[in-house]
């Protein structure tokens, strides 16, 4: 918002330069984002937060500035030569709903004259970025700017019965905003009614058959406080935002309901021709009441780090109109209507710290008297981060929010739905990690980056049906060449062996053994291309490529291979400790076996046939083949092996008679043939 200079100057003496004010408010917690100059005038842009709706106004921000450096304030002038008769005898104000509407206030004014406002208020409001209308609409927006309650001109004339009734709208009634919409209202919709129809849309906008005109002749301004829940609900259904609702869903003050429709009639005379009728017609339907706060010394010292003294934290908090009453152990401070983000006493703590100055606070570590301790299975989670890593993987945080259509394609449990999504591709906790990983990938390659290796360790959200669940998962991503292209050689993709192989490092981390099938594996993956890892029954990871069918509708033109190693189970299993044994002294000796096998073999089944004999040292596939030379309900294998002694050489005999026996095991437990 912006906020003029000359204008804080009605309020407290500026000497600082603009820069100098603008840096203090910025140390404050009031953001100055600009200082300009236009038509002459500084102009400040502010980025109020909106937890400080006290703040966006003149007055507000001029209080701050008294607050840090120690000066008088002054209050806007209230000086009104009223007349007679009473202004009760000429409106009146119900609040039938006061659960919505605390308090509603409002002055009455005759024979206004409507016209064009002058230059002097004509200029501020326009800086301000709002458009000047007429001396009457432009007189609420400068008071809105100057005092930050919003408020409103009626004409008292179009009113029925010359009546205010703030009240829920009843079912059917419409009404026609200022601008020129027609609004089709529901039950849970506050208006602004007159003794026969709605006149406006309470705290956002004000409705065309009772607006201002150059016809009017007699006023009834208006300032009340309403629930802020319902007039953000209110703005958000008709997708309306005014700088009225602005403030009053974030909270306006109760009390300055009458003080801001008696500065409405004190500038009245500046800019119009009328009398103000006498008194204010106030309706309190509901007594606004805060607690008061006590703020201990023992916990000012002990959040700040330093003494202030008790004069200085009594000055900020009178500064900020704050009441406070001085105890043994601290101060009894109340709560101010203008504040209410101020509940607390951390909250209290931080308005003294941030006027006292932040930079006065001294830098230095918190005391306490824990012990750290280590997050369970946070070595098992360095190790597979640390294994990743050497294996080439680039760590990467994805959020945790899918769509709900990547859920169930990619999912097996019930999706966690969020009652306030960010947008609708994101409307779910995600059950798997495989979308986000797609969507890194993905975006790496329409950047041109066609060799890609993430990995991601985070969570899963599982609910449904079942007790909930947060299950960790190490997700890698790979897609392009698994080794770079260089001279005289053309580089290799990356495919299912070296995903394989990359997983078998990862668990190779502990202390178990894992196994790895090929059935009940999730629809993404493609068959043939992908395979699970298990271990007592225990799923430990899926991994393969990624089915093509289930890229549809993303950019992604090249094969993509991922795998989901799940993490709680590996979390219980101990890692695997290096143990030391010293090298031998002579080298294996390799055979290699050519062996028919039958389908639906697995290597797996193989190396459980084979167990763990004394001197058998290697056992791994090398070719496999399938073609017209291999019987039907077989493949080829070459399958090789290494016997070593530690010590001393083993003899073509000891090795032969090992081949021998190994072949045998084979022939006997998996019906495999040798080939001749």
């Amino acid at each position: 918002m912006k906020i003029l200079l000359s204008w804080l100057q009605d309020f407290v003496e500026t000497p600082e330069s603009p820069d100098d004010l603008a840096e203090a408010l910025t140390m404050a917690g009031l953001a100055v984002d600009e200082v300009d100059t236009a038509n002459g005038e500084t102009v400040f842009e502010f980025d109020i937060t909106a937890n400080r709706p006290d703040a966006m106004n003149h007055f507000g921000i001029a209080r701050e500035i008294a607050a840090l450096y120690d000066r008088e304030l002054k209050r806007p002038t209230a000086e009104i030569p009223e007349a007679d008769p009473p202004a009760s005898e000429r409106a009146t104000i119900e609040i039938p709903d006061a659960d919505l509407c605390a308090r509603y206030s409002g002055r009455v004014a005759l024979g206004v004259e409507v016209k064009p406002s002058p230059e002097w208020m004509r200029n501020r409001i326009e800086l301000c970025g709002i458009r000047s209308i007429n001396n009457i609409a432009d007189l609420t927006n400068y008071v809105l700017l100057e005092m930050g309650h919003p408020t409103h001109a009626f004409d008292l004339d179009l009113l029925e019965d010359s009546k205010i009734i703030v009240r829920r709208a009843s079912p059917g009634e419409t009404l026609r905003t200022l601008d020129g919409v027609d609004r089709e209202l529901a039950e849970d919709h506050l208006v602004i009614a007159d003794g026969k129809r709605p006149v406006a849309l309470a705290g956002v906008m004000g409705g065309e058959e009772s607006e201002i005109s150059g016809k009017t002749q007699n006023v009834l301004f208006e300032s009340a406080w309403f629930e802020p829940g319902s007039i953000r609900r209110t703005a958000r259904h008709f997708g309306m935002h005014t700088d009225a609702s602005h403030r009053f869903e974030r909270g306006t003050d109760v009390q300055a309901t009458t003080r801001a429709a008696d500065r409405l009639a004190t500038l009245l005379g500046k800019v119009s021709p009328g009398s103000v009728l006498r008194g204010v017609v106030d309706t309190y339907a509901r007594k606004a009441q805060r607690p008061e706060v006590l703020v201990r010394r023992t916990a000012l010292k002990r959040i700040l780090g330093i003494d202030v003294p008790d004069d200085e934290v009594i000055r900020i908090l009178t500064a900020l109109e704050f009441p406070v009453t001085p105890k043994d152990n601290g101060w009894q401070v109340g709560l101010p209507t203008h504040r209410l983000d101020v509940e607390r006493e951390i909250d209290i703590v931080e308005e003294v710290a941030r006027i006292h100055g932040y930079g006065r606070l001294p830098s230095r570590l918190p005391v306490g008297n824990t012990t750290p301790v280590q997050a369970a299975f946070a070595a098992q989670e360095k190790a597979v981060r640390a294994t990743a890593r050497t294996l080439g993987y680039d760590e990467m945080i994805a959020l945790s929010f899918i769509s709900l259509g990547e859920a169930k394609q990619f999912g097996s449990t019930e999706p966690v739905t969020l009652r306030n999504p960010l947008s609708e591709t994101q409307d779910v906790l995600r059950n798997t990690s495989v979308p986000s990983m797609l969507r890194a990938l993905e975006w790496n390659l329409n950047r041109s980056e066609t060799s890609v290796r993430l990995m991601e360790l985070g969570r899963l959200y599982r609910g449904g049906k079942g007790e909930y669940q947060e299950p960790r998962v190490l997700t890698l991503g790979a897609t392009g060449l698994a080794t770079p292209e260089s001279v005289g050689h053309p580089g290799k993709p990356f495919d299912f062996y070296d995903l394989k192989s990359d997983v078998e490092a990862l668990l190779a981390n502990f202390d178990m053994q894992a196994s790895y099938e090929t059935s009940d594996l999730p629809r993404h993956y493609l068959a043939g291309r992908a395979a699970r890892a298990a271990n007592d029954g225990r799923i430990l990871a899926y991994f393969g490529q990624i089915n093509p069918q289930s890229l549809d509708g993303r950019k992604i033109r090249q094969p993509v291979f991922v795998a989901e190693i799940f993490l709680d189970p590996l979390g219980k299993t101990a890692l695997r400790q290096p143990k030391y044994r010293p090298l031998p002294r002579v080298p294996a000796v390799h055979r290699d076996l050519s062996l028919f096998v039958p389908e639906g073999t697995a290597f797996d089944d193989i190396r459980t046939a084979v167990g763990e004999p004394e001197l058998l040292v290697l056992l791994e596939p090398r070719e496999v083949f399938r073609g017209d030379q291999v019987p039907d309900g077989f493949y080829s294998l070459l399958l090789r092996a290494a016997w070593q002694k530690r010590t001393e050489s083993l003899t073509d005999e000891e090795v032969n008679g090992y081949s021998e026996l190994l072949l045998a095991t084979l022939t006997d437990k998996l019906k495999v043939r040798q080939r001749k």
